[in-house]
């Protein structure tokens, strides 16, 4: 079988971040030739890739084509919106240039929509089947930058006609979480779906040695992007507010963002920032810190992300402020105690009660059938197979 795989912002080998399209393509390869469309251009630290990345990502069945883009360094600018305008005319150029029967399967990162929409119009000549795969809902996800948002019906919101176009267009369905999978299905009811969450590679994982650290203190942690959606102001202040009532703990945040100089004043001997640091080296933190923090704004539309995913591996406790029944759904699976984004003395009251249960039973046979990628993506090959074999 001959798959293609459209991911714009996917990381390749060597690069920091895990995503679910590099180890889905590396999967698929072991049986089918695959080709993995992404862009020359890293959206997480605003570079650009060489050519030569392109032929040196490239291993057995699976090849690796990179599609140009302009390039941007502010993630809400018009000069992204060029960016991704220059990508998706080099991908339409490579569409056109396609010939029919060249692919059996074409499975396709959302966003972006006018990448799915390009495929869903050039599906009939060619004759692939396609499979969206939802990581995030557009427009809905604007709330994050525009809370009001929210308040809003999502199909009157600006560009959701084109969303609705995208999703219909697919032969079957995967998305991260089932909040965006009913989403998709609304505007695309008959397609078969399936939801498998970004989940975590159980062996990179095991072999991340647990940071050792010195005195008797209760350490939370965060790790990801500190920006629109995350609440990590109140995370802070918490944290300050604990300590200076004697309590025993510290805050480590890995990861960085446009939030981190604003955040860098809270920078202490409780609150310690590391910035962007290998994965593997996250996870040795990680593994010597004791509780998780998942900080999502109640307006945010994010829903299983990378950093629950992750969490979850771990079987840490888990502090959430994020609202939605699937994620609460999840956290039964191990100790947790909810608090409300924004509100500092809601969160100093959770910590305290997670402090109470965190040694809570864990549901780890639940948590690895869900969350084990070489388990769980098996999901994903039996759909591409299934729809790839009735061509």
């Amino acid at each position: 079988m001959k798959i293609a795989i459209v991911a714009p912002y996917c990381s390749l080998p060597g690069e920091p971040n895990f995503n679910r399209f590099w180890y889905l393509a590396v999967l698929l390869a072991q049986s089918h030739d695959v080709l993995l469309l992404t862009s020359n251009f890293k959206h997480l630290n605003k570079s650009f890739r060489r050519p030569e990345m392109a032929e040196e990502s490239s291993q057995g069945r699976l090849k690796v084509k990179l599609l140009k883009e302009s390039g941007y360094t502010k993630n809400v600018s018009l000069a992204r919106v060029q960016s991704h305008h220059v990508l998706v005319k080099d991908f339409e150029q490579w569409l056109q240039n396609c010939r029919p029967g060249e692919w059996d399967v074409v499975y396709s990162a959302y966003p972006l929509i006018a990448t799915n929409i390009l495929l869903g119009k050039h599906k009939a000549r060619l004759g692939y089947k396609l499979i969206v795969d939802v990581q995030d809902v557009w427009p809905e996800a604007f709330s994050s930058v525009i809370p009001a948002l929210k308040k809003i019906p999502h199909n009157l919101l600006p560009f959701a006609s084109r969303a609705n176009a995208a999703y219909a267009y697919a032969d079957g369905l995967v998305a991260v979480s089932q909040s965006y999978l009913d989403r998709a299905k609304e505007a695309n009811p008959g397609a078969p779906g399936e939801v498998v969450y970004i989940g975590a590679d159980y062996d990179k994982l095991g072999s991340a040695q647990p940071k050792p650290f010195s005195g008797d203190k209760t350490r939370f942690f965060y790790l990801g992007t500190l920006s629109y959606s995350y609440d990590m102001e109140t995370v802070c202040k918490g944290i300050q507010r604990l300590a200076e009532a004697g309590e025993n703990v510290e805050l480590h945040i890995m990861g960085g963002g446009p939030d981190l100089e604003k955040l860098k004043q809270y920078e202490s001997e409780a609150v310690k920032f590391y910035g962007y640091i290998p994965y593997a080296e996250m996870m040795s933190v990680a593994k010597g810190c004791d509780i998780a923090v998942n900080p999502i704004h109640s307006y945010a539309m994010q829903s299983v992300t990378n950093k629950l995913s992750d969490y979850m591996a771990l079987e840490k406790p888990i502090l959430n402020s994020q609202v939605s029944s699937e994620i609460d759904e999840i956290l039964t699976l191990l100790p947790h105690a909810n608090y409300r984004s924004g509100d500092v003395e809601s969160f100093t009251a959770a910590a305290r009660q997670i402090l109470q249960h965190k040694n809570d039973p864990v549901n780890s046979e639940e948590i690895v059938r869900r969350f084990k990628r070489d388990i769980a993506y098996q999901k994903i090959v039996r759909l591409v197979e299934q729809l790839g074999s009735r061509q």
